[in-house]
């Protein structure tokens, strides 16, 4: 079992996070390539759970166009994140809620005037609203969106045993028709030669609670064919390299979504820690 104690307090890591993303709809292909840098500080203990502070001074994507503008505009909001790991592991709680929505107060105004010819701006605009109100609703936003997810995988308060497989729960964010593809995973750990740690994840879809029946009809709305293969087929992986708790050395998780014909959805995250030092922040 991964543990902290006060000790670690003020430990902080900087990664490199870099996404490939390629998508493809009906006959639209979007593809995308981010590349960001982040600072990550261990800040207190708040009753035993670890409160974490995720800044990211630098960012930067290849597409400007459509929803991946937007995403780029609106980075400003997850400039610096500060929250606690939940009792899964995973991003739990938003601590500077009130900070972002200032932030928001801010960019409001030049967002309007930057999309103020785009047919879906108050819907967009009114979205991102409703997810400041509600601070679980946006924790729950962030806790399977990368590079948050790589970051707290749930695995820190797990106990593995060699070879023994551990169940897990990821979930595949904004999917046609459904809110999420809800994705079961087997998670291993595996003692490598010089001492550190590997945990290699697979994940298949979650089937009792994924809402193929949605995205069936959708698609055969949008085909107007009754015949049209709907089944959607996944391929999952992630896998880390431990340093110590809580901090992954490097960190990549591959998925591979797509319906025959219809749609085909791909990215690749990568993670990997800077050199450093264990100096206060």
């Amino acid at each position: 079992m991964m543990q902290t104690t006060k000790e670690n307090r003020g430990e902080h890591r900087k990664y490199t996070f870099l996404r490939e993303e390629r998508y493809q709809f009906q006959g639209l292909r979007n593809e995308n390539f981010i590349e960001a840098e982040l600072k990550v500080t261990l800040t207190s203990l708040d009753y035993e759970k670890p409160v974490f502070k995720v800044e990211m001074p630098f960012y930067k994507q290849s597409n400007k166009e459509g929803m991946y503008k937007w995403i780029g505009d609106l980075h400003q909001l997850r400039e610096k994140i500060v929250c606690t790991l939940d009792e899964n592991g995973q991003l739990g709680t938003i601590i500077n809620l009130d900070d972002i929505r200032n932030q928001w107060k801010e960019l409001k105004p030049k967002i309007n005037l930057r999309h103020r010819n785009e047919h879906y701006r108050e819907i967009f605009i009114k979205g991102v609203e409703e997810l400041l109100e509600d601070g679980e609703r946006l924790a729950q936003a962030l806790r399977f969106a990368m590079p948050y997810q790589l970051l707290f995988p749930g695995i820190h308060f797990r106990e593995f045993k060699k070879n023994e497989i551990t169940k897990g729960y990821r979930e595949l964010p904004n999917f046609i028709a459904a809110k999420s593809v809800p994705i079961t995973t087997e998670e291993r750990i595996s003692k490598l030669e010089d001492g550190r740690y590997q945990i290699d994840v697979k994940g298949s879809i979650d089937e009792n609670n994924f809402a193929q029946d949605k995205v069936t009809a959708m698609i055969r709305i949008l085909k107007n064919r009754p015949r049209v293969p709907t089944l959607l087929q996944l391929n999952y992986i992630e896998r880390y390299l431990l340093e110590e708790w809580p901090w992954s050395e490097q960190s990549m998780c591959m998925s591979l979504a797509q319906i025959p014909g219809t749609l085909y959805r791909e990215e690749k995250n990568i993670l990997k820690a800077i050199a450093h030092d264990h100096s206060l922040a």
